[in-house]
């Protein structure tokens, strides 16, 4: 005999139909929602590239700036920290001005700090940057998911948020492309 109980019965709501088809999230979100799934999914395939960009040139990266192999992982290290205060700010900040925003608020920060990281002259400056460029990163990944869950209804949110999530696989693909490109050069 089993202790286990019964799973409680799914509500009508919830139940996914043939109609669906695998797209039909997707259908599902309307224009305003397709474009805001849009936008974050490529932001976030954008943020995976960035991120992974980084470690796979750190060799050429610590060469240029003489640096040791504490201060190449304080790279990585520094952008994901301060990416979690980032996205901790931007829920707060996005519950007071609306989630638009705050997205176009941390995306325009992402943006400049990552076009900054290209021209820092020294390590520390660049070091600053990838801190500065995490606060964008963090709160756009947490505004981009909040305003696409907005969107999505509730029986097809688990689908329509795992897609977006999914962006970050396509983003380190990427990466690893066009490093291999470049770099074999």
């Amino acid at each position: 005999m089993s202790t286990t109980p019964p799973p409680p019965a799914t509500a009508p709501a919830l139940e996914h139909t043939a109609q669906d088809g695998a797209f039909g999230w997707l259908r599902d979100l309307g224009p305003h929602g397709r474009r805001a799934f849009a936008g974050a999914f490529g932001g976030y395939a954008l943020d995976s590239y960035d991120y992974f960009t980084l470690p796979l040139s750190m060799v050429a990266l610590s060469a240029y700036f003489g640096l040791d192999s504490g201060q190449t992982g304080l790279f990585t290290t520094v952008t994901l920290v301060v990416s979690a205060v980032g996205g901790a700010l931007a829920g707060v900040f996005a519950d007071r001005v609306g989630r638009v925003r705050a997205l176009v608020i941390t995306v325009l920060t992402y943006a400049v700090f990552t076009v900054a990281c290209g021209f820092a002259p020294n390590f520390e400056t660049l070091l600053v940057f990838r801190a500065l460029q995490g606060l964008g990163f963090g709160g756009e990944w947490a505004v981009g998911a909040i305003l696409v869950a907005e969107y999505a209804s509730a029986r097809h949110r688990g689908r329509t948020l795992g897609a977006v999530q999914s962006s970050w696989a396509v983003g380190w693909a990427l990466a690893a492309v066009v490093y291999t490109l470049v770099f074999s050069f």
